[in-house]
């Protein structure tokens, strides 16, 4: 687990590096092409917003592994620390259910896509392509939750300075 881990970070981290080159010179040229040239591209706005949806769903999987993905954690400083613990693992695991069940909804889609294809409008891009990231980004996603759940320093990494600290002195002796 710890390889392929290691293994999807890489691959994460050059894809979110080259889906963001592409993003800003695709709107570069397109903001370009319009303004100073005066011709605009037709493409550009449609590769621009499908290569953004792909750089979102790649890097919220990213910021998962690196314990940056949204999470409240501000009244977990209140509690004792086991019971922070158990709200995180509670928690994580009712996401691992959601993203099963986005995994299932996302493949049913795919299928439709597939069984009735559509196209998009002006690059004439297969909408499966598009949609593609969808499940295999919450298989990824329920990959790196499910690590995450056995790192030793999960609290620590789960939470910020301020709520660790103030758990570990509501559970100090008084």
């Amino acid at each position: 687990m710890k390889r392929l881990m290691h293994w999807l970070d890489r691959f994460d981290h050059a894809a979110i590096l080259i889906l963001l080159a592409g993003l800003v010179a695709v709107v570069f040229l397109q903001v370009a092409s319009r303004f100073v040239f005066k011709i605009p591209i037709e493409w550009s706005e449609e590769i621009a917003r499908f290569v953004f949806i792909w750089f979102c769903w790649l890097g919220s999987s990213y910021a998962t592994i690196r314990f940056h993905h949204i999470r409240i954690t501000a009244h977990l400083h209140f509690l004792p620390a086991r019971v922070a613990r158990g709200l995180l693992i509670l928690g994580d695991l009712l996401w691992i259910a959601f993203n099963a069940v986005v995994v299932v909804a996302g493949v049913m889609y795919l299928y439709s896509t597939i069984e009735f294809p559509y196209r998009a409008m002006i690059t004439e891009i297969n909408m499966f392509w598009i949609f593609l990231p969808i499940p295999v980004i919450f298989v990824v996603f329920t990959l790196r939750v499910v690590y995450n759940l056995f790192d030793p320093r999960y609290l620590e990494r789960s939470l910020g300075d301020a709520e660790v600290e103030a758990a570990l002195k509501h559970d100090a002796p008084r």
